[in-house]
């Protein structure tokens, strides 16, 4: 999730200034950096703060089944994996 993060972070920073930009170009940024998951945009959120410079702050939640049956053993075990990354880029380019 920190890379998915990361590379959504350095798509917004890099592009954020093209006209063309736009958020779901960093979300899908974001999903194609983490293809072994079944990620989607609306599970990525970006946000742009300052100006000359600024950053962007990538956030990423996902919830995933647990692999095993462990979680049925032991009571009030959640039945899903909360997974979570962040991604913090400088604006420029």
């Amino acid at each position: 999730m920190s890379e998915a993060a990361r590379e959504a972070a350095r798509y917004a920073a890099i592009h954020q200034s093209d006209s063309t930009y736009s958020v779901g170009d960093a979300q899908a940024a974001g999903v194609a950096a983490a293809p072994t998951v079944d990620l989607a945009p609306g599970d990525i959120t970006v946000t742009s703060s300052g100006t000359s410079p600024c950053n962007v702050e990538v956030n990423i939640s996902y919830s995933t089944p647990w692999m095993t049956g462990f979680p049925g053993l032991v009571p009030g075990m959640p039945a899903e994996l909360d997974i979570s990354g962040t991604g913090v880029m400088r604006c420029g380019g």
